[in-house]
């Protein structure tokens, strides 16, 4: 634990992870510099202060201005456009491009990088989890089980939740062996799409990518989290576990089936708040690329996002 509070900037507090981070973070005694186009969204709290800045308009020494004063910068940046046509490659890896150098030239004494589970290696390989032939189709059929996952890709990304609500519905109507001719198609149709391109394959293969800015790199002080593929809203239990480039797979594989399929782990956004904190008061993973995964077999909905409001004294809120 730091010796006192600490200055920590969240570049996207008022998001999906961010809200959380933020939270929990403020919980924990810090204080928290949100940063991004609209930091006040959240709300109001005595130790957040909101720095708004654009940006896509700004140039490194102005974005840099913004991140002066810090102990610990997080990134938790995603595009600020709802559906799948936000999901672009080129404009997310500019954006960390410029967050690199805007945090090099300010001097952010340690800087925590938000990614995806597709730059996570295949068990055994050094290939990333997004490039593999069968991860999207075992990723969507997994995220299609849970009523939370579809709940809040529904909030987040209109489209692309409701076409995974109507592919689940289709798949436990199969698995009840009630299914219509109908279901059938939304089934074999959605499935198709997936295996020609997942709507999100270019973004999340851009996570991939941004990872090289980092490898290696020791021109800054640095980690890059990757979530589990299965990260969503859910109770906080303030438990986890810490894994390495490795995507994590639970179970044996089954005869016929894919690495994938069935063996996804993943964490609800309130843990891996939990353990992003942890790292920012603790300092163990500078210079690791690493993951974290926990429970997630209580499937209830939760809020896609939280405001300040949330903020207690002790514990972040059960949601």
């Amino acid at each position: 634990m730091p010796s006192k509070p600490l200055r920590v900037g969240i570049i996207g507090p008022a998001g999906f992870g961010g809200s959380y981070l933020t939270v929990e973070l403020l919980n924990r005694g810090n204080t928290v510099i949100g940063i991004s186009r609209n930091p006040q969204k959240i709300g109001s709290h005595p130790r957040y202060i909101p720095r708004p800045v654009d940006i896509d308009a700004v140039n490194i020494t102005q974005l840099a201005q913004k991140f002066e004063g810090l102990d610990v910068l997080i990134s938790e940046y995603g595009p600020h456009t709802a559906g799948a046509d936000a999901l672009l490659y080129m404009p997310f890896l500019e954006t960390v491009r410029k967050l690199i150098l805007s945090v090099k030239h300010s001097k952010v004494p340690y800087f925590i990088f938000v990614g995806g589970a597709g730059s996570l290696h295949v068990p055994g390989t050094l290939e990333s989890c997004v490039d593999h032939p069968d991860f999207f189709i075992a990723y969507r059929r997994a995220i299609a089980t849970s009523e939370a996952h579809i709940s809040y890709m529904e909030q987040r990304l209109g489209i692309l939740g409701t076409s995974l609500r109507t592919y689940r519905n289709a798949r436990l109507a199969q698995a009840a062996g009630t299914a219509t001719a109908s279901d059938i198609a939304a089934i074999a149709d959605y499935e198709a799409d997936i295996r020609k391109k997942d709507k999100a394959t270019d973004f999340i293969k851009a996570g991939r990518t941004a990872y090289m800015f980092f490898d290696g790199n020791a021109s800054f002080r640095w980690s890059f989290v990757s979530p589990a593929a299965l990260y969503r809203p859910g109770k906080r239990t303030g438990e986890y576990r810490v894994s390495g480039e490795e995507a994590v797979l639970v179970g044996e594989r089954k005869e016929g089936e894919s690495l994938f399929e069935g063996r996804l782990t993943g964490i609800n956004v309130a843990d891996l708040a939990v353990a992003i904190a942890d790292e920012v008061e603790g300092e163990r993973l500078v210079g690791r690329h690493w993951s974290a995964w926990g429970d997630i077999s209580e499937d209830v909905p939760g809020k896609a996002y939280l405001t300040l409001e949330e903020v207690e004294g002790g514990k972040a809120p059960v949601v």
